[in-house]
């Protein structure tokens, strides 16, 4: 698969301190990739490095296989969505305006109403009552959702998300959460988010990469990085998005360790449900008058079964991570 953005032996350095050291890393084209690390780990100077809000020292940086220097910095910026923890809204402009300002800014043809109208449904935002809204009349979980609107609107290959969920309220956070991976299985676009949220990381991410005082730790799926951290930093930072809290750990985070059971088609019908971002908590409720549970997401597809077998398999998969 091709590269959507690759690091090279990028360093970047403010006054004496080096921020980023010789990082190296590969993401895919419709990847999903998070990037995550502490306060002053590097991992924000990384990602302005891409759309060249900030230059590196040494090495480069390719977007779609061509290096960031050889392309006009504004080209190179409509290529990239970028989504901020600090939504910055333009406050005199509606709600539609602010979704469709790239492409009105790009000379985009086409029906720009219509355009915001579409992606408005697409968030769960009814056009009708949201469109001639301004951002002072929303929540700030709304006005987050018309951050990532206005990223997407001009269809860029590329959005780049730096915490953008880091100052909402729980509930919130866990609807932009689903939003993003609904939004990129439509799309297919290449999303690098940021965070330092282990459970966020765990929950969106194709890949993980783990960065500690500017130097890339380890990249890997989830799972992997779970089972096989590369040093004593990366399992201790992971060690605490698993089964710290068992009960409240949900079936998709406990999938990364024990995989569902497949089931067979014709014991369906009969067998109860749980949804996979359901808890520990809830299954252990069902079990507790079934033998076997079926696993289904928030579509209906069913992912497989859970027994009191698995539940035993995982909880010895939870202890040989402490």
């Amino acid at each position: 698969m091709a590269s959507a953005i690759k690091f090279e032996h990028v360093k970047k350095t403010f006054a004496d301190k080096i921020v980023v050291n010789d990082l190296n890393l590969d993401i895919q084209q419709g990847e999903l990739f998070v990037l995550v690390g502490n306060s002053g780990s590097g991992k924000t100077t990384s990602i302005k490095m891409i759309n060249r809000l900030e230059d590196p020292n040494a090495g480069q940086i390719l977007v779609n296989e061509r290096p960031t220097t050889a392309y006009d910095v504004q080209k190179l910026r409509w290529k990239i969505g970028y989504v901020l923890q600090q939504i910055a809204l333009f406050p005199n402009m509606t709600v539609a305006q602010n979704i469709t300002l790239i492409p009105e800014i790009q000379g985009v043809n086409g029906n720009l109403e219509k355009l915001a109208a579409q992606l408005l449904q697409k968030v769960g935002l009814n056009p009708q009552e949201y469109a001639q809204r301004y951002p002072h009349e929303l929540s700030g979980g709304e006005q987050q959702r018309i951050g990532i609107l206005r990223a997407i609107a001009s269809k860029p290959p590329i959005v780049l998300m730096d915490e953008p969920f880091s100052a909402l309220d729980p509930l919130s956070r866990a609807n932009l959460q689903e939003l993003v991976v609904d939004l990129h299985e439509q799309l297919h676009n290449t999303i690098l988010f940021v965070t330092h949220d282990m459970n966020e990381a765990l929950h969106l991410a194709d890949r993980i990469g783990i960065m500690k005082d500017g130097q890339l730790l380890q990249v890997d799926q989830p799972e992997e990085i779970l089972r096989h951290p590369a040093n004593n930093f990366v399992r201790d930072f992971f060690r605490g998005s698993i089964g710290s809290n068992l009960y409240e750990t949900t079936l998709k985070q406990a999938a990364l360790l024990t995989k569902f059971k497949q089931a067979e088609s014709g014991s369906l019908a009969t067998m109860p449900l749980i949804n996979v971002e359901e808890t520990i908590a809830k299954l252990l409720t069902l079990l507790s008058g079934q033998n076997e549970v079926l696993v289904q997401n928030s579509s209906g597809d069913f992912l497989g079964l859970v027994d009191r077998q698995w539940l035993v398999t995982y909880l010895n998969n939870i202890n040989s991570l402490k």
